[in-house]
């Protein structure tokens, strides 16, 4: 006679239907104000026609008496939407350890418990609870993709935490690309590093100058939707990532760098939909980030600040082997303008000076500009006296956020956040609400002039622009905490 949650099962009308029973993570994530998210477990019953009868979330994996009682639970009183109250004929379950353990005591009440390798209408039933919850068509696993084998993207994964590492937008931003060949014999593909910004990191790549250029020109990326396909990985938090990569993380023990460095790559198709590179794209993005790092710390050799041109074929070490992966900086039709004069120059100083002299020719520019569009004189005069202290005293004589003396042309969004949110406030001898609110117009005018004009690639300015018109808020509180500050008011 069955016992415990068994007990009154054998008297239930028995139905010639297999079931299928799986303790797994859910596809979601519990985020308490207290703790760090996580992802309860659910014991999952799903019925061969794809019904869920049985559906009980714990936060921790359950012992076996726990799963037994849940599948008994589901054949008592199965969820809304389960059907009536019955036996099956057998429950499979994907746990052979666990088989073993309520086989015995299923057989009681003339159930079958068999292991299964696979359960597919408990995967059916996960992936439709995951798009109810998240209103969206989950990303498949990397492993869903032909031809990609656990150990290929143990071997991705090394590589990403090697470039997470290593950092290598420390010193490049994603104005410059990089022409990568790989295989040796394969075609030309152009990689961009991003994460100079602060914003996003990764490396993304295109596979044509046309392309580039596309992406050069600035505007929103939607405008870009059906006319190229882009392919990127990013790094991110736990929760960026899709629940099946987490999965398979968990059970072949993929490396991840840090906890803002799980790898996430991604290719966005024409129709801006995000589906998972190939076989071939991962292999690539393997070896190139194996790879780039390297070159990139060799471009910026002899302590110069800016990168100098080269050309090398580099061994890397690969899950499969060594293998070489050929590179070019810069590439032909993306030189930055000055750059090459600019690497020859060294010392702070001389750096300094060079500097200035391009400022003045960018003011130049901006006062033509600003007189073009109707201003005053005495306008034209005070904008350009703002964004001439910001060019010359904080970017050539400072060297802006990442102290290299550089031109106004080659400041990012990061330089301009120091500026405004800490180097004017303590370093100006006006520093108050007015200047700086003053100070936000007159730079959103000049980054605005130099994209019209040509002077910067539109997506740096943008980046610029995007920034000032954001957190202007933001700057005029500092500005005002620090007047209360000075001022004891």
């Amino acid at each position: 006679m069955a016992k415990g949650p068994l007990t009154k099962v054998h008297r239930l009308r028995q139905t010639d239907e297999v079931w299928e029973s799986s303790t797994r993570r859910m596809r979601t994530w519990i985020t308490p104000r207290d703790q760090a998210p996580y992802r309860p477990y659910v014991i999952l019953t799903v019925s061969q026609t794809g019904q869920v009868v049985g559906s009980n979330i714990v936060e921790d994996v359950p012992p076996p008496d726990r799963v037994l009682n849940a599948i008994a639970r589901a054949m008592r009183r199965p969820i809304l939407g389960g059907g009536r109250k019955r036996r099956p004929t057998a429950v499979y379950v994907d746990d052979e350890a666990l088989v073993e353990m309520l086989a015995p005591k299923l057989q009681e009440v003339g159930v079958r418990c068999e292991y299964r390798h696979t359960l597919r209408e408990v995967e059916k039933a996960l992936l439709s609870m995951e798009q109810f919850m998240t209103k969206q068509e989950p990303i498949p696993g990397l492993l869903k993709s032909p031809g990609v084998t656990p150990y290929l993207v143990n071997g991705l994964f090394e590589a990403a935490a090697f470039f997470y590492r290593e950092a290598p937008w420390r010193w490049m931003d994603d104005s410059r690309p990089i022409e990568v060949r790989y295989p040796p014999d394969g075609r030309l593909r152009y990689a961009v590093v991003m994460g100079h910004g602060g914003e996003i990191y990764g490396l993304a790549v295109y596979n044509s100058p046309d392309e580039l250029r596309e992406v050069y020109t600035g505007g929103p990326p939607d405008r870009l939707l059906g006319l190229m396909e882009w392919t990127s990985l990013f790094f991110g938090e736990v929760m960026e990532v899709p629940f099946d990569d987490l999965d398979d993380m968990e059970k072949y023990g993929w490396p991840v760098a840090g906890e803002l460095a799980y790898p996430i790559p991604i290719r966005v198709s024409r129709s801006g939909k995000p589906v998972r590179p190939s076989k071939s794209e991962l292999l690539w993005f393997e070896a190139a980030l194996l790879a780039v790092p390297t070159f990139v710390r060799d471009l910026f050799q002899a302590g110069l600040e800016f990168p100098q041109p080269a050309e090398a074929t580099l061994t890397v070490t690969m899950a499969d082997g060594e293998d070489n992966v050929h590179l070019r900086y810069p590439v032909p039709g993306f030189e930055v303008p000055y750059e090459e004069k600019w690497a020859s120059i060294e010392g702070k100083k001389a750096q300094a000076e060079a500097a200035r002299e391009r400022n003045a020719e960018l003011l130049r520019t901006f006062e033509q500009w600003l007189t073009g569009k109707g201003l005053s004189k005495r306008t034209v005069r005070r904008h350009r006296d703002n964004v001439t202290f910001f060019a010359d005293a904080y970017m050539a004589g400072d060297g802006g956020s990442v102290e290299v003396p550089r031109p106004a042309d080659q400041a990012a969004a990061m330089d301009v956040d120091e500026f405004l949110s800490d180097w004017f406030l303590y370093e100006a001898a006006w520093p108050s609400v007015g200047t700086v609110k003053a100070n936000i117009a007159s730079l959103k005018k000049f980054y605005a002039c130099l994209k019209e004009t040509g002077h910067m690639p539109a997506g740096k300015a943008d980046e610029v622009l995007e920034l000032l018109r954001v957190d202007r808020d933001h700057y005029i509180e500092l500005a005002r905490e620090y007047e209360e500050e000075a001022f004891g008011e």
